[in-house]
C-alpha cells in the first residue's frame, strides 16, 4: 500500500537554515461571489473541504502559520459600500475586525516577522498600498502607495521579509500600460522590473524567485525581472500561492474557477479541486517568505542519509539526508520483501539539508527500509513502525 508524503521541510543552500520549521498541510480559497459568503480550507490535494462561514463575500487570504492557534486573514468586500479585513481561526470561529472601513481589498500578504499586514486597495482610478498591525484594530494603518491612473488596477502583492521589499502587479488596458514593479516594505525605492507584461494576475516570492500569472501562462523569473521563463503555458492564472513545504505553485484557473497545481520545475501538473464557485485569492499554511526563518549555514560537506526519528514510531516519522550539490532524489520505503510502501521523494533538489515527515497511518506494523538514491550516491537504513 503506497501512502503520500506528509511534510517535506527545505533549507536554502548557503543562505536559510530554518527555526520555524512548519511541514504544509492545508489550503485556504476564498469564494467571491454575491450570494456565498464562505471561504474554503482543504487538505494539497483537495480532500477534507471545510466551509468558513463569513459576514461578507471574501476576496482575499493569507494564513498566519506561525501564531498559536494559527489565524486566518481575509478581507471581505459587501456588493457596495465599505469591506474589512477580519482574522479567525482556521475553521473560521472567533471571528475578530483587524481594519474596518476599507475599500476594494484585491491582495492580502504578511509580514509575521513585524506583525505587519498589507493589503491592496483596487477601484480603478484610486489604487493603493497599506499596512497595519496583524494584532491590533485599526492599529498603525499606513499608506505607503498610490496611483490614481484611470483604469489601472493593482492586482498582486508579494513580500520578501527578509530583504524587506515587495513586488505588485498593476493592470492597465493595454501590455505597454501594465508593469510589474518593486519597492521597499515603507514603499519607497520604487523600480518598474518588469513593462511590457500583458494581463499580470496574482504574484508570489519564495526563494529568490518571482512567480506570476500573465497572458502567457504561469511564469518566473529572477527579482529584477530577467531570466524569464514560462512554467506552464496557457494557464488562466488569477490566485497564487507558494507551497513551501513541497516546492509548489498552486494557482486558481479564472475561467474554469479550478484550483490547480504544479512543482516549482513545471512537472506534475494536475487539477487538485473543482467545483467551487467563483474563486479568487488563496494560500497556503507555510509559505517561508513570510519570515526571516534563520541565519546562515554553509552547505553539507557530502551525501549522507540519517536515522529517522523518533524510532521506534507511531504513525509519523522524520528522515533527514544531505545534498551537497544540485541531485535528483529519491527517497523510497519497502518492505522486507522489497515492496514499495511509499515514494516520498522524486525529483530534483537543490542543495541543502532536508527532512521528510513520513504519516505511516494505514501501514501494517513491522520493520522497513528506506533508500536515499542522489546522483551516484546511494544508502538504505532501517525503521521500526509500531502501534
Amino acid at each position: 500500500m503506497k501512502t503520500s508524503l506528509f511534510a517535506i521541510i527545505v533549507f536554502a543552500p548557503f543562505v536559510l537554515q530554518t527555526v520555524y520549521a512548519q511541514p504544509t498541510s492545508r489550503l485556504y480559497s476564498a469564494r467571491y461571489d454575491e450570494f456565498n459568503t464562505v471561504a474554503y480550507a482543504c487538505n494539497l490535494d483537495g480532500s477534507g473541504l471545510d466551509t468558513l462561514l463569513l459576514p461578507l463575500r471574501p476576496k482575499a487570504i493569507a494564513v498566519d502559520w506561525r501564531s498559536t492557534p494559527q489565524k486566518v486573514y481575509i478581507g471581505l468586500l459587501p456588493v457596495s459600500g465599505f469591506g474589512k479585513i477580519i482574522r479567525c481561526n482556521t475553521d473560521g470561529t472567533n471571528q475578530e475586525d483587524v481594519v474596518t472601513d476599507v475599500t476594494g481589498v484585491s491582495d492580502i500578504e504578511l509580514d509575521l516577522d513585524r506583525r505587519k499586514i498589507y493589503w491592496l486597495q483596487d477601484t480603478y482610478d484610486d489604487d493603493r498600498i497599506f499596512h497595519a498591525d496583524l494584532d491590533g484594530l485599526n492599529s498603525n494603518v499606513t499608506e505607503i502607495y498610490a496611483t490614481t491612473v484611470a483604469s489601472r488596477e493593482l492586482w498582486g502583492i508579494a513580500l520578501d521579509v527578509l530583504n524587506e521589499r515587495l513586488w505588485i502587479t498593476e493592470r492597465g488596458g493595454t501590455c505597454y500600460g501594465s508593469y510589474i514593479r518593486q519597492m521597499d516594505l515603507s514603499g519607497s525605492g520604487l523600480t518598474t522590473i518588469m513593462n511590457p507584461v500583458c494581463n499580470p494576475h496574482d504574484i508570489e516570492y519564495y526563494n529568490g524567485k518571482l512567480y506570476w500569472g500573465d497572458r502567457d501562462g504561469l511564469e518566473e523569473s529572477n527579482t529584477d525581472g530577467s531570466g524569464m521563463v514560462t512554467i506552464v503555458g496557457d494557464a488562466d492564472v488569477d490566485g497564487l500561492a507558494i507551497d513551501g513545504g513541497y516546492d509548489r505553485v498552486y494557482w486558481i484557473d479564472y475561467y474554469l474557477n479550478k484550483i490547480m497545481r504544479v512543482d516549482i520545475d513545471g512537472s506534475n501538473e494536475e487539477d487538485v479541486a473543482v467545483g467551487l464557485g467563483i474563486l479568487t485569492r488563496l494560500d497556503t499554511d507555510y509559505n517561508p517568505a513570510a519570515v526571516h526563518v534563520g541565519q546562515e549555514a554553509p552547505l553539507p560537506g557530502a551525501f549522507a542519509l540519517s536515522q529517522n526519528y523518533p524510532n521506534p514510531f507511531n504513525p509519523g516519522t522524520i528522515i533527514g539526508y544531505h545534498l551537497p550539490e544540485r541531485s535528483h532524489v529519491i527517497l523510497t520505503v519497502y518492505d522486507l520483501l522489497g515492496r514499495e510502501v511509499a515514494t516520498l521523494v522524486d525529483r530534483v533538489q537543490e542543495a541543502g539539508y532536508r527532512e521528510v515527515q513520513w504519516n505511516a497511518a494505514g501501514v501494517a506494523t513491522g520493520v522497513y527500509i528506506y533508500r536515499l538514491e542522489a546522483g551516484s550516491f546511494a544508502d538504505v537504513r532501517r525503521l521500526l513502525l509500531t502501534r
